[in-house]
């Protein structure tokens, strides 16, 4: 179907990312059509665009296209079907102030009801090039990134925010019941949110304090995980034992910890130990330095491709890669 979503968030590139990666878990035939701004237009099937609601750190609306408004000439079509418009809500996004007319001319042609306290459904007015795009959305759950921050037990300064490590585990491109290893894991943000999704965590630390006060983390949600102490470069795992591998190296230690000059093979281990630990077409993602070239990085060798790079800023003068990657054979 003709879909489209609003992303929301800093970063658009980030939030383009994400939705491409979980577009590609539920539907591999799904494609963009077209991207402005905000606004992105897609070709998908109905659960992948359902599951970019639910799992989505940087999307607020996503759903089935029924319509679209010119600007100039006022033409407006609507494409109802079988839809269940019974108590929905109109969101406009084009700052014209068009929500009851919208409103009153879906609810005509599409015998909806409309519903400002709990609807169903939002009806999303997106401005796109000379139009306003008309889409169906599902009403946005609280996805507890703050809930989560808040309540930690354990907490490293390095930590990533839920919502940035919701975001490493959706380009990884993990499904449900599937396991998930971050073998950096720390205070466990990215094996959270990788359970909150329904996948089956396990997070591997060297550092004891971190075993111990991520574990703690971890037993604060539902779902399945597994904790152990161990040496990401040289993981106790058996070859293709994991379905997804998403992860925040602590490169900001490495220079104590290894040196500035062996930054690169440091990573390079790491690509390899993944592209081993992986099962065929299993999702990498991870971060990297702003300082050191992915394309350096031994991708062939690894059975590695790399499908997307994300660069973020930190702050004013420092920026990370965010790497969406997947497993060749």
């Amino acid at each position: 179907m003709r879909a489209a979503a609003y992303l929301w968030g800093g970063n658009v590139y980030m939030a383009t990312e994400e939705l491409k990666a979980i577009l590609a878990i539920y539907d591999e035939s799904s494609s963009i059509l077209a991207i402005q701004g905000r606004g992105v237009l897609f070709q998908s099937n109905e659960q992948a665009t359902s599951k970019i609601i639910q799992r989505a750190a940087f999307t607020r609306y996503a759903g089935q296209i029924i319509g679209e408004w010119a600007t100039v000439q006022g033409e407006k079509f609507v494409e109802c079907g079988k839809m269940e418009l019974d108590g929905f809500k109109v969101i406009d996004l084009s700052g014209l102030g068009l929500e009851r007319r919208v409103g009153e001319w879906i609810k005509d042609l599409c015998k909806g009801r409309v519903d400002l306290e709990n609807p169903k459904t939002i009806v999303v007015l997106m401005p796109f090039k000379d139009k306003i795009i008309i889409f169906t959305s599902e009403k946005m759950p609280n996805k507890g990134f703050w809930e989560r921050k808040k309540n930690r037990v354990f907490f490293e300064i390095s930590a990533l925010h839920p919502q940035l490590a919701r975001f490493m585990v959706n380009l990884s491109m993990v499904r449900e019941g599937d396991l998930l290893l971050d073998p950096f894991a720390g205070s466990m943000s990215i094996p959270i949110e990788a359970v909150s999704v329904g996948a089956y965590a396990v997070g591997g630390e060297l550092d004891a304090e971190a075993v111990f006060g991520g574990t703690k983390n971890l037993r604060l949600g539902d779902g399945k995980w597994d904790v152990l102490r161990a040496d990401a470069l040289h993981p106790p795992f058996a070859p293709n034992s994991f379905s997804s591998i998403a992860t925040d190296p602590p490169f900001g230690r490495l220079k104590k910890i290894i040196g500035q000059d062996k930054k690169e093979s440091f990573f390079s281990a790491f690509l390899i130990d993944a592209g081993q630990l992986l099962k065929p077409r299993g999702g990498l993602s991870f971060l990297l330095p702003q300082d050191l070239d992915p394309e350096i990085l031994p991708w062939r060798t690894a059975g590695i491709e790399l499908l997307g790079v994300v660069p973020m800023r930190v702050h004013k003068s420092f920026i990370r890669y965010a790497l969406r990657c997947r497993k060749t054979v």
